[in-house]
Order: structure tokens, then sequence, then C-alpha cells
């Protein structure tokens, strides 16, 4: 009965000490938790979760006889890790009816300055206090060192309402007051969604400096040391809307914006009916790529354009992001002569002076010589035909002096619109009485031209020898004759169903990526292929005049 009595009087105690009170934000804490007496459970430290993260716990149990008398203890080891500064409370733990005391622990922010007396600091750092939404935010982190440090890591950055892309990472040295440090540098671009305030949260760093005398921290890190945590600031960022005199269209926030283009081949070698590729490159520095608008190229005039599908790319650097997006437009004069094509216009914000500004592409007058065999039609002039005009004007009141000649030549005119009239409704019931009759519709007439034309300029890419030439003339060819988008060589071989033909299209695709294939690649036999194709293509195609369903066309054959 004495013995329990005893171990009674003992167990009736819960202890909680810390190794310190007052410590820096990301330093941790060590709390010791004794319960006199022995025991299998353990006091329920999820009330230590909602101020501090536990980064590891230990357990230790001690039974012994001094002098005659039993003596008993459980003690639990914890690393705290405080999660927030200011004031932070270590709750009261609770085990078999008994609690510890509540401890009241002081966290300081770490200084951001180095004064020589932290061998391990953090600098937190924006280009800009304020910007416009979508514009480019540049946060760069900094931890500097003045000791060695194993298994550095950090928590990935992560900011509500905003796109982030990390654009550099960088190692070097600097002095400071004396004290040599190894600086390791993050830097971020961020583009804020909306407007309003943006929070950029503070990121973790986790090391640990080399200590053999810490029997724990090679089970927490992997390697002999004391942990070192360390954050970066949080900071505040206003975000504007856009300004109200932008207007309307696409908002482009950009310290700089250009439009530059390249030609597939000289523009005074431009023949009707050849393609010839125009690539445009769209760059803006502080853009991300999925930021820029498409280029609206129309066709025009004299010609037909057929754009391929956008590059976009993001390239970084140490000042931001430069964002671009290539666009490739194969471009068919239609006609010898001149073509115009008109400029390309891209309004955008300038970041640096806060001002609206335009960058233009000037619109080109390309001349297109007549494809061979073909005479040119020459280009009425402008002038000539104005002085014409001009001319007809200034003798007009001298052939109409007379009141009576102008006066019959009015009625004459009014006779020939009335029978003019009469012709044209006359021809329009003609058309109605014979409307069973077949006749070509003018826009097929018109694609036959075109896939005509297109064929003929596959034939002189073939001559030239130049397989990616020949390649995108083929591609142009094929969308004209199946009148339908075709992106590839095997688009076409799966539209063409002929094995012969597919056989050549590989021979083809393998030539254009392996150099050493393409001297054994004969275009013109290709060409031939494709003559045939379109002779077979064409004869499996009802003739004019047969209205019967093709399943009555072994009867009409019998």
């Amino acid at each position: 009965m004495l013995l329990l009595l005893s171990l009674h009087s003992w167990a009736d105690t819960l202890t909680a000490t810390v190794d310190r009170n007052q410590l820096s934000r990301g330093e941790t804490v060590e709390l010791q938790v004794r319960f006199d007496g022995l025991t299998t459970s353990d006091p329920d430290f999820s009330a230590l979760e909602q101020d501090f993260e536990i980064l590891s716990q230990h357990q230790q149990n001690q039974f012994s006889i001094m002098n005659g008398s039993p003596q008993s203890y459980t003690q639990w080891t914890l690393q705290l890790l405080p999660k927030q500064t200011g004031r932070v409370l270590i709750p009261a733990l609770q085990l078999k009816g008994v609690q510890s005391d509540p401890i009241t622990l002081q966290v300081e922010k770490r200084t951001a300055v180095s004064t020589g007396a932290e061998p391990v600091f953090m600098e937190t750092e924006l280009d800009k206090s304020s910007v416009y939404v979508q514009e480019q935010l540049l946060l760069t982190l900094r931890l500097n060192t003045s000791v060695p440090l194993q298994g550095l890591s950090s928590e990935e950055l992560m900011v509500k309402n905003a796109s982030l892309l990390k654009v550099s990472e960088n190692q070097y040295q600097k002095r400071d007051n004396g004290v040599l440090y190894q600086v390791v540098e993050l830097k971020y671009a961020l583009f804020p969604d909306t407007s309003g305030e943006l929070i950029i949260p503070p990121v973790r760093f986790t090391a640990a400096i080399p200590d053999r005398r810490d029997p724990f921290s090679g089970s927490l890190f992997g390697s002999r040391g004391k942990p070192v945590f360390l954050f970066s600031e949080e900071q505040h960022v206003e975000v504007k809307p856009r300004p109200a005199n932008y207007g309307s269209g696409d908002w482009l926030p950009a310290k700089g914006l250009s439009l530059s283009e390249r030609w597939s081949r000289p523009l005074d070698e431009l023949v009707a009916g050849e393609p010839v590729t125009r690539t445009i490159n769209l760059t803006a520095q502080g853009l991300m790529d999925s930021q820029l608008p498409p280029l609206s190229i129309d066709s025009g005039e004299g010609f037909k354009v057929y754009p391929d599908q956008p590059q976009l790319e993001n390239s970084p650097t140490g000042n931001g992001v430069i964002g671009s997006r290539i666009e490739s437009i194969a471009i068919v004069p239609s006609r010898a002569g001149s073509i115009t094509l008109p400029p390309i216009k891209i309004r955008w914000w300038d970041t640096t002076s806060q001002q609206v500004r335009e960058t233009v592409l000037e619109g080109q007058t390309l001349d297109v010589k007549p494809a061979a065999g073909v005479t040119a039609t020459p280009t009425p002039n402008p002038e000539v035909a104005a002085a014409a005009t001009d001319t007809a004007v200034m003798t007009g009141p001298i052939a109409t002096a007379d009141t009576r000649r102008a006066s019959l030549l009015v009625w004459v005119l009014i006779a020939f619109n009335l029978l003019l009239l009469i012709a044209v409704i006359v021809l329009f019931l003609l058309w109605q009485n014979s409307r069973d009759r077949s006749t070509k519709p003018q826009s097929i007439t018109n694609d036959k031209e075109e896939e005509s034309t297109l064929f003929k300029a596959l034939q002189l890419r073939a001559r030239e020898g130049n397989l990616r030439n020949f390649r995108e003339a083929l591609l142009l060819w094929a969308g004209a004759f199946w009148k339908k988008s075709l992106l590839t060589l095997m688009d076409i071989s799966e539209a063409a169903g002929n094995g012969d033909f597919t056989c050549a299209l590989d021979a083809l695709d393998r030539a254009l990526y392996s150099p050493d294939l393409s001297g054994n690649l004969d275009l013109n036999a290709i060409c031939q292929q494709v003559k045939q194709l379109r002779k077979q293509q064409r004869s499996q195609k009802p003739t004019k005049g047969k209205t019967l369903a093709p399943l009555y066309d072994d009867k009409i054959k019998s």
C-alpha cells in the first residue's frame, strides 16, 4: 500500500518547459513535457498545430528505485516552428486528469538587413509598389548565408488571382560589412488577373547548418546539422484597372512591343499562282505568349491567304518575360500585276511612359509576274482614267449646247433603259423555264481554275527541287482539290486512298527530316502521280447532264 501511494504521488504532475521564450521568425523552440509516472498514452498535442508546426517528436520512459523509493516518469521532446510572429501561446496540455501550465512565447520578425550577427538571412524585393491588371511584376527572393548549408530547399510560390513564371535562379557571392556571403537568388514574374490588392504570401526556405552535437537533426534532414527555417516577407501590391483612355480592344501592358516579318523568297520573284510564305513575329517585353492576340490577316483583291498554326514562346530573362507569337501565312497571288497588303496595327500600353502606343507593320504593294505562257493584263493607270473622266466632263457642255439635242438625248436614254429592262425580264423568264437544265456553277469554275493554278505551281516547285517548298505547294493544291483543310501529308494520303501515292508521301516526309535521303527523291515522279490521281478522281465524278442516282449507273452502262 505504501508503494502504491508513493507511485500515485509521483504520477499526479504534468509539467511543460521550453528552452527559450524569445526567438526570431524561422527559429525553432524545444518543448519538453514530463509526466511523473508510467503511461502508454500521449498527451493531446493537436492543440499545438494551430500556431506551430511540429517538426519532430521523441518519447523517453524512465523507472528507477532510489533509497528504497521507486521513481518513474515519461518525457516527450518536441521541436516546434511558430507559424506567425508576435505573442504566441503554447496551450495547456492534458493527460490522465492532470494538465500543464500554458507558456507564452514572443516571436520577433527577422531583420532583412545584414548586421554581421546573422549567419543566414532573407531579402525580399519588388520592382514596383503598384501595377496595372495583367502587367508584369518582378519579385526577387535572396537567401544570404555566411556558413555552409545542407539540404537547402524552398516551398513553391503560390499567389492567388495571379499567373506567375520563374524567370531566373542564380548563385553568387557578395561581401557585406566585411562578411562574405553566398547568395541564392530566385526571381519570379507575376501577372495579376484582377484589380484590387494582391497579396504575395511568404515563401519558406529550409536548410541545415552542420552541427555534430545535434543527435536528432540527422533523422529530420538526412545529415547532421542544426535546422534553419527562413521566410520571405509577405508583400501587398496595389493592382489598378486598365486606364479609361485606353478604350476597347486587347489590353496589352508591356515595356516594349515590336512587329517584324520575313519572306520565303525575294519579293521581286513573285509569280501568279505560286505561293509565297510571309512570317510575322509579334514580340512583347513584359508579356507572356498567352497574352498576345492573334493577327488579323485576310484575303484581298488579287490574292488569297492560308494561315498556319501560330508558334508561341516565352523567353525568361533577368528583366522578366519576353513573349513572342509567330504566325506564318501562305499568300497565293491569283493574277499578275500589283497587289496591296494592308498594314498591321497593334495598340498597347507603355508601362514605362504610362501612355498608349501603336506599333505598325507597314503595308506593301507587290508586283506579281504572269505565269509562264500567260500574257499579263495591264492594270489601268488611275491617273489616265481620271484624265479621261475630266475630259468627258469638260466636253459635255459643248456637245449639249443645243437644248433640243439634249432633250432628244434624254428621251433616247430613257427608251434604251426601258428596252434593257424588258430584255432582263425576258431573260429571267427564259431562265425560269430552263431550270431543269444542269449548268455548272461559277464557283465550281473558279475552284477548278484555282486548283489548276496550284497544280502548275506544284510542278514548278518540283523542278526547283526544294523539298519544303514542294511540300507547302502540295498542301495548298490538295486543299483546293478536295475542298477541305489538309494540314499534313498524312491527311493527303487519307484523302487520296492510293497505296502507291501513300508510299511516295512517306518517302517525302522522311526526306524532309533526313538530309541523307533528300537526294534520292524524285519530285517530278510525285507530280506524275498527282497528275494521274487528278485524272482518276475526276473520271469518278458524274458527268454533266446526269441526274440519276449512282444506284442506277450499272443499268445505264448496260
